[in-house]
């Protein structure tokens, strides 16, 4: 790669400092552009350099530019913030979007015969990962509609079942997703929440454990993903390879029955769009007439800013850290004991909040574990399609970004106490 320095005719700011930038740069004529920084969402970057140069927060982007070019693959939902920003989009290019490879006005300073072979080879090590992980899980998809008796999967009831057993049995429930089957096996996995031992024990301890009061969800990945978006569904298959598959039959009993850990994603997942309505009003059905107690990630701010909660009675909130909880798990569990029984919990806390729900249903709390419920209900909201950044909340499935702090009076009002 050429050195960065040195003046050029066309000033050009490049949006992502990561692994995929060099690629990008390497097709940059830096006889003909200079590059006057980068641009990160991460505040963990932001202030600091990059090859040399600074790199910018979105909100102190310099205006002395030509050109932004947007240099990471998964670049939808920066295009939707710049759009909402009211941002020059004539300014931007979209480095991994072909159709931008053919416009020749950036050509002058852009090899655009590079550009292409660095788009091509992108898609094809995205092919090469969805033939491959297609080809391992095909029989699982498949059979599962044929001859179920060649494969074992748990059996996971259906959504109206798991709601009447919440609403009318007065039952808990406590999901468990990849990201706690990967810390049961001591792997780092969810970026909220690192593993500690205690936390992997604990979590093993409470899927094995059948619980009378406790209904255990699981997401229903192991047969047929018809049902999904083509990317929700190769996202599965990517992560369920066979050994992935043996260790949660490992933990998992194929005679009792389990629930969807996916039932608080009403949106995103699934490829009828038009039936998150329905599927909205069936949660909705937990919570209705109550007063409800979030415990939450401080950055979370479940229901803020949208209706998905206008039906509860009362809302109040315990905020916790929002990375590596299970560190305060201790004073976050005495925290919540304050809470009258008489209040339903809404847990929004990780692989700590499993351990938390589990305690709590102990002692006569009814608790349910509804994770990204929120982050998945503004992805509906926005009807974009696709995963949006939410300046007012921490979004675990986008990169790091800043988070604005809320000096709303209802919103504080709200909060019982914090633990960081």
């Amino acid at each position: 790669m050429q050195e960065l320095g040195g003046t050029g005719l066309i000033r050009v700011l490049v949006w992502g400092a990561g692994k995929k930038c060099d690629k990008v740069l390497d097709t940059l004529d830096l006889r003909r552009c200079t590059i006057l920084g980068f641009v990160d969402n991460n505040p963990e970057k932001t202030g600091g350099q990059y090859k040399n140069r600074k790199i910018y927060s979105f909100n102190e982007i310099p205006v002395d530019f030509e050109y932004l070019l947007v240099a990471i693959p998964s670049y939808k939902s920066i295009l939707y913030q710049l759009d909402q920003s009211r941002f020059s989009m004539d300014k931007v290019i979209v480095f991994y979007d072909i159709s931008y490879i053919g416009k020749k006005k950036y050509w002058d300073f852009i090899d655009w015969k590079a550009w292409k072979i660095a788009v091509l080879e992108e898609k094809l090590q995205k092919l090469e990962k969805y033939v491959e992980s297609g080809f391992a899980n095909i029989g699982y998809e498949i059979i599962d509609k044929d001859n179920k008796n060649k494969y074992q999967y748990p059996i996971i009831a259906d959504d109206k079942e798991l709601i009447d057993r919440i609403t009318g049995e007065h039952k808990s429930f406590i999901r468990f997703g990849d990201g706690e089957f990967e810390i049961m096996q001591g792997n780092e996995r969810a970026p909220f929440q690192k593993v500690e031992s205690e936390l992997s024990e604990r979590l093993r301890n409470i899927i094995l454990m059948p619980n009378s009061d406790i209904l255990i969800g699981i997401a229903d990945n192991y047969g047929s993903l018809d049902r999904y978006t083509h990317e929700t569904a190769q996202g599965i298959r990517e992560y369920m390879t066979e050994e992935t598959r043996a260790f949660h039959l490992s933990v998992l009993d194929l005679n009792r029955t389990y629930y969807n850990a996916y039932i608080f994603k009403t949106y995103m997942p699934y490829r009828d769009k038009a039936a998150t309505e329905r599927r909205v009003a069936l949660i909705q059905k937990i919570w209705d007439g109550k007063d409800i107690v979030f415990v939450e990630g401080d950055k979370t701010r479940t229901g803020y800013g949208n209706d998905l909660f206008d039906n509860a009675r009362s809302i109040k909130r315990i905020l916790c850290p929002t990375f590596n909880a299970y560190s305060k798990y201790d004073e976050i569990l005495a925290g919540s004991r304050k809470v009258e029984k008489s209040c339903l919990i809404l847990v929004a806390l990780g692989p700590a909040g499993k351990v938390l729900a589990f305690d709590l249903v102990q002692e006569g709390y009814q608790v349910i574990d509804i994770g990204q419920v929120d982050m998945d209900y503004d992805w509906y909201i926005s009807g974009t399609g696709f995963k949006v950044p939410n300046p007012d909340k921490y979004v675990s499935q986008l990169p790091p970004s800043v988070i604005n702090e809320i000096t709303d009076d209802t919103y504080r009002e709200q909060i019982l106490f914090r633990i960081v």
